[in-house]
């Protein structure tokens, strides 16, 4: 019998996916997100959230930086796995940049808390914590003449 190694480190058949720990895990994040779309998201965010165009420009995001956590690895000086992509612009406030990878920040499911709470404080700090993003992106990016550059050149 063949085996692979689950996302987890655990060695599996090579017909499963998931080990049961993680398929179990797994299965209870789809029930809090859908529990989530259902009670509190209105419906345009909800099906722009699970449209194939968004899970596209997500997955491109977060090659673009390789799954690192930016704010991890710059603010907190720490190598984290990004499993999220965050809008710097919210979606809400304005619907055009749902699909700009310029607007688009990879998180881990931690740290994208702690942006969100920033976010929620107050307009104040919503607008700085907003800035302190685009100007990790502008750091990031600066080495390579800047993510225009970079995302131009993939054409």
């Amino acid at each position: 019998m063949l085996l692979h190694r689950c996302k987890c480190g655990a060695l599996i058949p090579q017909e499963l996916c998931l080990c049961p720990d993680c398929e179990a895990k797994e299965s209870d994040k789809m029930s809090r997100h859908m529990e989530y779309n259902l009670r509190r998201r209105n419906k345009k965010a909800a099906a722009f959230y699970v449209s194939a165009e968004w899970r596209k420009v997500r997955a491109f995001a977060l090659s673009l930086y390789d799954s690192l956590d930016m704010y991890a690895y710059y603010v907190q000086h720490k190598i984290v796995v990004a499993d999220m992509v965050h809008h710097i612009t919210e979606i809400e406030e304005d619907w055009t940049q749902r699909l700009n990878v310029e607007n688009l920040f990879p998180l881990s499911n931690g740290n994208h808390g702690i942006i969100s709470a920033l976010y929620k404080k107050d307009e104040a700090t919503k607008r700085q914590t907003q800035e302190l993003l685009r100007n990790i992106i502008r750091q990031h990016w600066k080495g390579v003449g800047g993510i225009e550059k970079v995302l131009t050149g993939l054409d």
